[in-house]
């Protein structure tokens, strides 16, 4: 009698053990619907966190850097390869609360054609503030890209130094002479600017050359 209580014991410590491994399995990984919902709600953070893309005033200067809560990164060439990214690493991580961000500094273009240098989350407050409106509402579809610039494209600083940027390997370049001008004259509020013309790829896929400043603000007007 004691031998059949023991094998049933054993029997539903068995069936325990595949019950908590199996409820563990389903969980350590997320679903497609849960990971698409945390994508789309974390790049419009992103977005919103400095009044980027089509609800903003500025778009970002690709590639940028998204660091992980692990402390991993990956580099993101378009707001869709971002939303991606994400979708990604939410189905792998769906317990981790930290939200993946944008790694410092990275560089946006504002319809004037400057170039700004976002260095920090106080510089990124400030961007959102300076643009003066609010993002986009509930429209979803303006969370998106307008544009993006392409390569190669030159950059020119107040003193007329002018950086060319053939390849994203080259950003690091144009973001260490932003730094040391502004170091080197700090009370100078002129922006950096891009050398028209320029190229750039809409959210369609469209090449579009621009060629001036009036015609890089009523690109970004066409996509509100």
């Amino acid at each position: 009698m004691k031998t059949q209580i023991l094998k049933f014991q054993w029997l539903l410590i068995l069936v325990a053990g595949l019950f908590i491994t199996s409820c563990s399995d389903s969980t350590d990984t997320g679903d497609d619907a849960s990971a698409e919902a945390y994508a789309e709600e974390v790049v419009t953070r992103t977005l919103e966190g400095a009044n980027l893309g089509k609800a903003g005033c500025y778009e970002l200067v690709f590639p940028v850097t998204l660091s992980f809560p692990d402390a991993t990164t990956a580099e993101i060439a378009s707001v869709e390869a971002l939303k991606e990214a994400l979708k990604t690493w939410r189905k792998e991580n769906p317990r981790v609360r930290t939200r993946p961000s944008l790694a410092f500094p990275y560089s946006v273009i504002n319809d004037g054609g400057e170039v700004i240098l976002v260095e920090n989350e106080t510089q990124q407050r400030e961007l959102r503030v300076a643009c003066g409106k609010e993002f986009g509402g509930h429209d979803r579809d303006k969370h998106k890209s307008c544009f993006k610039i392409n390569f190669p494209f030159s950059v020119m600083l107040p003193d007329s130094t002018v950086i060319t940027l053939n390849a994203k390997e080259d950003r690091k370049v144009l973001h260490d002479a932003i730094k040391a001008f502004k170091a080197a004259n700090p009370g100078v509020k002129v922006k950096p600017e891009v050398v028209f013309p320029i190229s750039v790829t809409m959210e369609d896929g469209t090449v579009v050359t621009v060629n001036t400043k009036e015609e890089l603000k009523a690109l970004k007007e066409s996509c509100k």
